[in-house]
C-alpha cells in the first residue's frame, strides 16, 4: 500500500472543517425548528426535503474529501447543490401527502442510501483529483480513498456514539442526585445540533491528521479479508457444483436463496478487489511476489470469480418468476437494479479474466474507475423524475390489470395509493378516468375509497353509514344471491367495523348448517372470521372463527383459513370446535356472548360468589 501523502493537514483546512461542521449543526438546527414552529417549509414536503438534501450532503462531501482549504478545485462541488436540490424536491413531491403523517417519510431511507453511495464515489474522484491535479483514472489511489472513507466515518461514528452516551450517563447520575438541568438541556435541540456538530468538526480534524493510524488499521482490515476470501470462494464454488444434483426447485422455494447468493457474489467481488489491488504482473506467474495465495488456492479464487455470471443469471430468473407472477413491486425494481449493476461486474470480470488472462487484473482495475461511475450515476438518475422507479412500478401494475394479466378483483388499489406515494395515487386517478375503470364499477368504487383514505389502516368510515345500501356495499357476499340483514348491518355501523373503512370489501359468508351463528365476516388479509348470530331478536357477536387444521396431520396444507360454510357442522363435546370436510375450526366466544349464554349479569355473578 503506497501512499506518500503528508500526515497533517494544514492550519487553514483544519479550522476550514471545524467552521464548516459548525454551519453544517446551525443549518440542520434552523431546519428542526422550522418543523417545531410549523413554518411553511415544514408544510411543504419538497422545499423540506430539497433544503435538507443540500443542508445534509453538501457539507458532508466537504468535510470527507476536502484536501486544502485554498484549492480553487473546492468550487467544483458547489455545481452538487442544484443537482441535490433537484433530488431533495422530487423526493418531497414524491412523498407530498400532508393527509398522511406516517407516510410522509417512506421513501427517505432509500433515497439516502442511493444518493449516499453515489457521493461516497463521486467523493473519492474529487480527493484523487484534489491531490494528482488530474481527473483519475487509474484505480489504486480511489481504492486508498475508499479506505480512508470508510475507516473515517467508522471511527467518527463511534466516537460520536460514546461522545453522546458519556454525556446521557452524567445528565443521569446528576438527575439522580435531584440536579434535572443537564438531563434537560442535552435533550434541546440547540444544544444537540451545535454540539454534535462542533464534535463532528474536531473529530474528523484528529483522525485526518493520523492518517498512519488508518493505514494501520486498513492493512489489518486487509489481512482478516485475505484469510476469508478463499473461504468465500467455496462456499460459491460448492453451491454451484450441488445444483446441479438438487435442482433449481429448492431455490425458488425457499423466497431467500437468490438474495444469500446475491450478498456472496458482491462479498466475493469486494474481497477479491481488496486482496489483488496490487497485482500487476500474471495471473498465472507463480514467480510473481505480489500475488497472494498458492498457484493453487488462487487459481480456485479466480474460477469462482469467472463463474460469479452463472450466479447472477440464477438471481435474475429467481426474480423473474416472482415479476411474471406478480407483477413488478418497488422492492422488486429495487432489486433487480441491484442485480443488473452486480451483473455488470461479473461479467465484465468473468470475461476479462478468460480474455486477457496473463494481464487481466491492471485491465480490471481500469474497468473499476468506469463501473463505479456507472453506479454513481445510475443512483442519482433513479431519484430524478427521469426514471423514478416508482412511476415505473405504477405503470407496470396498471399495464398487467388493461392486459388481463390481473384481474379487477385482484388489483392492489392500496398498494399504488400507500406504498409508491405521489406517482401511484396520480396513476389511480388517471386509471379511474379511463374507459377500462367505467367498465369496472366495483374497481371504479375501490379506487375513489382509497382516494379518500387519510391513513392506510385508518379507523374513519369510507362511506355514508346513514345509508345501508351503501354499507352493504363493503360485504363480498356469498353465496350469491345472499343478503346481510339490516338489524346485523346496524350493528356492522355501531361496532365501526372495520369492513367499513377499507378499501377491499369484507369477505362474508351465510352459515346454512345448524349452528349458533350465522354469518361469518373476513376482514380484508385476516384468517379469523367474526361470527355473528341473532338471538332474542337482536344480533350479536359470538366468536372469532380460526382455522385448527385437519383431522389428519398430513392434510393440514390442504385446509384454507376460510371453511365451507354449507358443511360446517358443530363437533359435540365440551369444546366449541367445527367441522368442515376435513378441516377443524375453533371458536374463540366474546365475554358478552359468553355472559349471554349463561344468563348470568356481571354483578349478579359477584354478587352469588359472595352468597
Amino acid at each position: 500500500m503506497d501512499d506518500n501523502r503528508p500526515n497533517m493537514l494544514d492550519k487553514a483546512t483544519s479550522t476550514g472543517l471545524i467552521v464548516l461542521a459548525v454551519m453544517q449543526g446551525v443549518a440542520l438546527l434552523t431546519l428542526h425548528l422550522a418543523i417545531d414552529h410549523e413554518h411553511w417549509l415544514a408544510a411543504d414536503q419538497r422545499w423540506l426535503k430539497a433544503l435538507y438534501t443540500v443542508a445534509l450532503a453538501l457539507p458532508a462531501f466537504y468535510l470527507i474529501s476536502m484536501e486544502r482549504l485554498r484549492d480553487r478545485l473546492n468550487f467544483l462541488p458547489l455545481l452538487l447543490a442544484p443537482l441535490l436540490f433537484w433530488l431533495g424536491w422530487h423526493l418531497g413531491w414524491v412523498e407530498q401527502t400532508p393527509e398522511q403523517p406516517w407516510a410522509r417519510h417512506q421513501f427517505t431511507f432509500a433515497f439516502c442510501v442511493a444518493v449516499g453511495v453515489a457521493l461516497f464515489i463521486l467523493a473519492l474522484f474529487f480527493r484523487s483529483s484534489a491531490v494528482s491535479r488530474t481527473w483519475p483514472t487509474a484505480y489504486s489511489p480511489l481504492l486508498n480513498y475508499s479506505w480512508e472513507f470508510v475507516l473515517t466515518l467508522a471511527q467518527l461514528a463511534l466516537f460520536i456514539g460514546v461522545f453522546w452516551v458519556l454525556l446521557w450517563l452524567g445528565a443521569a447520575l446528576f438527575a439522580a442526585i435531584g440536579l434535572g438541568f443537564f438531563e434537560t438541556l442535552f435533550s434541546e435541540p440547540v444544544f444537540i445540533y451545535p454540539v454534535t456538530w462542533l464534535v463532528i468538526g474536531l473529530t474528523l480534524m484528529m483522525i485526518r491528521n493520523r492518517f498512519r493510524l488508518i493505514q494501520s488499521v486498513r492493512q489489518m482490515s486487509e489481512a482478516l479479508i485475505k484469510a476469508l476470501l478463499p473461504l468465500v470462494a467455496l462456499i460459491i464454488l460448492l453451491f454451484f457444483a450441488v445444483l446441479p444434483a438438487t435442482g433449481l426447485q429448492p431455490v425458488w422455494d425457499t423466497g431467500r436463496a437468490s438474495s444469500i447468493l446475491m450478498a456472496l457474489m458482491l462479498t466475493l467481488l469486494l474481497f477479491f478487489n481488496a486482496v489483488f489491488h496490487q497485482a500487476h504482473g500474471s495471473l498465472h506467474d507463480s514467480q510473481y511476489n505480489s500475488l497472494p495465495y498458492p498457484t493453487w488456492l488462487r487459481r480456485l479464487i479466480l474460477l469462482a470469480v469467472v463463474l460469479l455470471p452463472v450466479g447472477s443469471v440464477l438471481a435474475a430468473w429467481a426474480l423473474w418468476l416472482r415479476v411474471d407472477q406478480y407483477g413488478l413491486s418497488l422492492d422488486r425494481l429495487w432489486a433487480a437494479l441491484l442485480q443488473a449493476l452486480t451483473a455488470t461486474f461479473t461479467i465484465s470480470y468473468s470475461l476479462l479474466l478468460l480474455w486477457r488472462r496473463r494481464a487481466a487484473l491492471p485491465i480490471l482495475q481500469r474497468a473499476n474507475v468506469g463501473l463505479a461511475l456507472l453506479v454513481a450515476g445510475v443512483l442519482i438518475v433513479v431519484n430524478t423524475p427521469l426514471a423514478d422507479v416508482r412511476h415505473w412500478v405504477a405503470e407496470h401494475q396498471i399495464k398487467r390489470l388493461l392486459d388481463g394479466r390481473t384481474t379487477a378483483e385482484a388489483f392492489d388499489v392500496d398498494y399504488l395509493r400507500f406504498q409508491l406515494g405521489q406517482p401511484g395515487t396520480l396513476a389511480l386517478q388517471a386509471l379511474a378516468e379511463s374507459e377500462y375503470a367505467q367498465s369496472q364499477p366495483e374497481l371504479t368504487r375501490r379506487i375513489e375509497l382509497s382516494l379518500k383514505q387519510t391513513e392506510r389502516w385508518g379507523q374513519d368510515p369510507l362511506v355514508d353509514t346513514q345509508d345501508l345500501n351503501e354499507v352493504a356495499r363493503q360485504f363480498k357476499v356469498s353465496p350469491d344471491g345472499a343478503s346481510l340483514p339490516e338489524l346485523l348491518l346496524n350493528l356492522l355501523v355501531e361496532q365501526s367495523s372495520t369492513c367499513l373503512s377499507q378499501t377491499e370489501p369484507c369477505q362474508t359468508l351465510q352459515v346454512s348448517s345448524d349452528t349458533p351463528f350465522q354469518w361469518l365476516i373476513y376482514e380484508p388479509y385476516s384468517a379469523v372470521g367474526n361470527a355473528y348470530g341473532e338471538r332474542d331478536g337482536g344480533w350479536l357477536l359470538f366468536g372469532h372463527l380460526m382455522l385448527l387444521g385437519a383431522t389428519q396431520p398430513q392434510d393440514d396444507q390442504t385446509c384454507q383459513a376460510v371453511p365451507t360454510t354449507d358443511d360446517l357442522e358443530r363437533i359435540a363435546g365440551p369444546a366449541d370446535v367445527y367441522r368442515s370436510s376435513n378441516c377443524l375450526y375453533s371458536l374463540q366466544p366474546t365475554l358478552e356472548s359468553a355472559r349471554q349464554q349463561l344468563s348470568i349479569q356481571p354483578d349478579e355473578n359477584r354478587q352469588a360468589q359472595r352468597e
